[in-house]
């Protein structure tokens, strides 16, 4: 057994000494897992980030546009002191507009409209999938017709509810009042489906783990 392997048997039994409770081997093990992820982020973002961006073939050619992002991180720095931390608000308002700015154009852009393309896109005829069955018998007439009604369900849900007015006010919330209850009934599913699915994977990272550990200290044959 190499000295690489009792490490990490040693480190997983001291993770899992969590389960009785908060104790000293837990701690360390914890601080190793954050101190070796930030080494190793500070590592990346170096040769990956920093470097490309100021001295690789990524560098701006006009040294103003090279003192930019330079002068922006040497700004960060000052958030160390709570009597610069108005100097340090700058970069941190660059950061995030500019990730604002991403997440909203990849929220709209990545998400809602390709959903709405492909929903717009389905067909109800069977037909269309080659597929010879009656439409209330054939699976994809059901498959987009639950596609269609959880989309659309989805988005009412989500829509500020304003008192309508005008003589069709009460059609209108009743309306949106049905639409965004199976918009929530679809979320509820989808959300019970993602956490099944995230306890899924993490049940099978414990077996996973355990049958490393009975592979390294009692392989068979």
């Amino acid at each position: 057994m190499s000295a690489g392997t009792l490490v990490a048997a040693i480190l997983t039994f001291m993770v899992w000494s969590y389960l009785l409770g908060d104790n000293p081997a837990f701690r360390i093990a914890e601080h190793l897992l954050v101190g070796t992820a930030i080494g190793f982020a500070v590592l990346v973002a170096w040769f990956n980030v920093v470097q490309p961006a100021l001295f690789g073939a990524a560098a701006p050619q006009s040294p103003v546009l090279a003192a930019v992002p330079l002068v922006l991180c040497l700004l960060l720095m000052a958030k160390v002191r709570p009597a610069w931390s108005a100097i340090g608000n700058i970069p941190v308002a660059f950061l995030l507009g500019v990730g604002a700015a991403l997440a909203v154009g990849g929220a709209l852009f990545g998400t809602l409209w390709p959903q709405v393309s492909a929903t717009a896109g389905l067909s109800l005829d069977p037909a269309d999938y080659g597929d010879p069955q009656p439409v209330l018998a054939s699976t994809f007439f059901w498959q987009n017709l639950a596609i269609l009604v959880g989309t659309i369900g989805t988005f009412f849900y989500f829509a500020f509810n304003i008192q309508p007015q005008g003589p069709l006010g009460g059609f209108r919330e009743a309306f949106t009042r049905f639409w965004s209850g199976i918009g929530r009934w679809v979320i509820m599913i989808t959300l019970g489906a993602l956490f099944a699915n995230t306890l899924l994977s993490r049940i099978a990272l414990l077996i996973g783990r355990v049958q490393w550990l009975l592979d390294a200290f009692w392989p068979a044959g």
